[in-house]
């Protein structure tokens, strides 16, 4: 039994083996932002599709984008707080 296991756990590392990424070589830069929810007071706007836009984080996200900030993830729930990830490259 004792062999059977080891064999398997050899196999299982070489299976899982990638080649490690270091995050210095791409040279990005990385901003974490929270865009706080409904009770934070957001300015809501009726678009003519009848969609509401938030202009307060959209303004916010446009000007982040402006400045070469691209969105990597974002987390978050309708009405709640989102949590932004951005990148862009390093100068």
């Amino acid at each position: 039994m004792n062999r059977l296991s080891a064999r398997i756990l050899i196999l299982s590392l070489f299976l899982n083996f990638a080649p490690m990424a270091w995050a210095g070589e791409a040279g990005w830069e990385y901003k974490v932002v929270v865009l706080q929810g409904l009770a934070a007071g957001g300015s809501f706007e009726k678009q003519a599709s009848g969609v509401y836009t938030d202009t307060k984080r959209t303004k916010a996200l446009n000007e982040m984008a402006a400045d070469g900030w691209e969105v990597v993830a974002v987390i978050g729930v309708p009405g709640a707080d989102h949590t932004v990830y951005l990148r862009r490259k390093s100068n």
